[in-house]
């Protein structure tokens, strides 16, 4: 049967469904850099105790309010977020203005999203596998405040009916795109079967996980439920928690999909569409990245020591001193970070050679300079930029450990009165105590130029920060310097690319 537009059209295919398909193995993906990083948090995590409940508590009620949002479910500003997510979901904190929703009728889905996670929080606990009769569960469960979704029939005109909350799909649910295509989802006669396919695979994906990383799996297991889209509505909802289950089950942490992610996320879903699940994963990585770095930032509950409390403490001071040796093996992180500023730092010099030989040609005459700092040597340089990057990757910079940067100018002759480009690469230690694990962030500052250059410096126009970062480059005491220097050099040149276009603009 042929398609119709609104307009009484026949609909053109941007995506045709067909059958899903198995995983062909690891991909040549290197995961070492989130494998280390998950090490370190597994080591950390312990200790956190009371600190790692509250950010769990957080991290449930952000996933529950943005993955509403990413579906257009509803709105909800960013402040109103962040109120929230740090005080508790309740209708009275919610300011009407804040929502396209009513607080109560809000606070009543937003729940549902948290049960959702919470009831699978209790099956990863009883061991249970996921399944069929569990997934039904899960959307029964995000719906319980949703009675009716809007549909579309085969002429393209939409209609409001009624939600089978825990069914499976009676009629297509094939999404028109923005350019007027259509995108086809597996057919409601086929759900079974594609789902019987997708768990067969999945229990076997996840009993290899030498053969199957367990966040290549995730990336599958999210992409191929999302081509069966075995619900009328509420399918984007539903895949999240299975991949929150899936995660939680692994050892690793919960993911958030933020609204600011969406373009990224949808895109990578289609790239993945046509064969290439890796940007997927990409995506998948980041994020995990991200929040691990968040929980080491979060502070450790500290009760007021007792009498008994204080002598022990003394005693293993005194006698045992065992976490010495932990310490220096967390420390030796110092020794990666040193060889990688060393590794970068030859690369900006010669990449500033490149840059000064391709501008003379263009008439521009560029003074490069390249600068380290280390332990006891300028690391205090610049400390309110690495923690303004830090705070856009959503980590925390421990100052109390060693600190390494690199830093680059690009300085035009006076003659040309053009500005100072200044380009830093920044490796910190992560979390709030000793953690083992150090990452990098990147940022560019455009220096202006000035006539009188007795002029004080406060006085002056202030220098305009560009966070490069876009994701911070992380390494732990256990990673293999070798393996990590050309992955890092990459990720340095990329975020130089970007500070070279934008002190670009201001010599045009």
């Amino acid at each position: 049967m042929a398609t119709y537009s609104a307009s009484g059209n026949v609909q053109a295919i941007a995506h045709k469904w067909k059958p899903i398909s198995p995983l062909a193995g690891n991909c040549d993906y290197d995961f070492s850099e989130i494998d280390s990083l998950q090490r370190q948090w597994l080591a950390a995590k312990g200790a956190r105790g009371a600190a790692y409940k509250a950010f769990l508590e957080r991290l449930t009620r952000s996933w529950a309010i943005e993955t509403g949002i990413i579906e257009g479910l509803y709105t909800l500003d960013r402040g109103m977020t962040e109120t929230l997510v740090t005080r508790g979901i309740s209708a009275d904190l919610i300011e009407r203005s804040a929502t396209n929703k009513e607080p109560l009728e809000l606070v009543s889905i937003l729940r549902d999203h948290q049960n959702a996670v919470h009831g699978v929080d209790a099956e990863i606990r009883d061991r249970k596998p996921i399944s069929r009769s569990a997934i039904r569960q899960i959307h029964a469960t995000l719906t319980q405040n949703q009675p009716t979704f809007q549909a579309m029939n085969q002429f393209g005109q939409r209609f409001e009916t009624r939600l089978n909350r825990g069914g499976f799909k009676t009629m297509p649910n094939n999404p028109t795109r923005n350019d007027g295509a259509l995108h086809e989802y597996c057919p409601p006669e086929q759900v079974d079967s594609e789902l019987d396919n997708l768990l067969q695979w999945y229990g076997q994906y996840t009993q290899d996980t030498g053969r199957y990383h367990p966040l290549l799996t995730a990336a599958w297991l999210h992409h191929r439920f999302t081509q069966i889209h075995p619900f009328q509505d509420g399918n984007g909802r539903v895949v999240r928690t299975l991949l929150t289950w899936h995660l939680v089950r692994e050892d690793y942490l919960p993911v958030v999909v933020k609204r600011d992610d969406r373009e990224q996320y949808i895109a990578s879903l289609e790239d993945a569409d046509r064969g290439n699940l890796a940007p997927f994963v990409d995506l998948l990585v980041r994020l995990q990245k991200r929040t691990i770095l968040e929980a080491l930032g979060e502070p450790e509950s500290v009760e007021p020591a007792g009498a008994f409390e204080q002598v022990l403490d003394h005693i293993v001071q005194q006698v045992g001193r065992q976490g010495d040796s932990r310490e220096a093996r967390m420390r030796s992180v110092n020794g990666i970070a040193e060889a990688l500023r060393n590794h970068a730092a030859d690369m900006l010099a010669q990449r500033a050679e490149q840059a000064g030989s391709s501008l003379q040609r263009a008439g521009i005459t560029v003074l490069p300079d390249v600068l380290k700092g280390g332990p006891q040597e300028r690391e205090h340089w610049y400390r309110h930029q690495v923690v303004q990057t830090a705070n856009n990757s959503g980590h925390w910079v421990n100052f109390n450990e060693s600190r390494f940067f690199v830093r680059l100018t690009l300085t035009p002759s006076a003659a040309a009165r053009l500005p100072r480009l200044v380009f830093v690469v920044s490796l910190h230690h992560t979390g709030r105590q000793l953690t083992g694990v150090m990452a990098a962030t990147a940022f560019a500052l455009i220096e202006h130029y000035y006539d009188d250059v007795s002029e004080p410096a406060e006085e002056r126009e202030p220098l305009p920060l560009i966070d490069c970062t876009m994701e911070p480059f992380t390494v732990t005491w256990e990673s293999d310097t070798d393996a990590m220097l050309p992955r890092f050099s990459e990720w340095a040149e990329q975020r130089l690319a970007m500070a070279l276009r934008q002190w670009g603009k201001y010599l045009s």
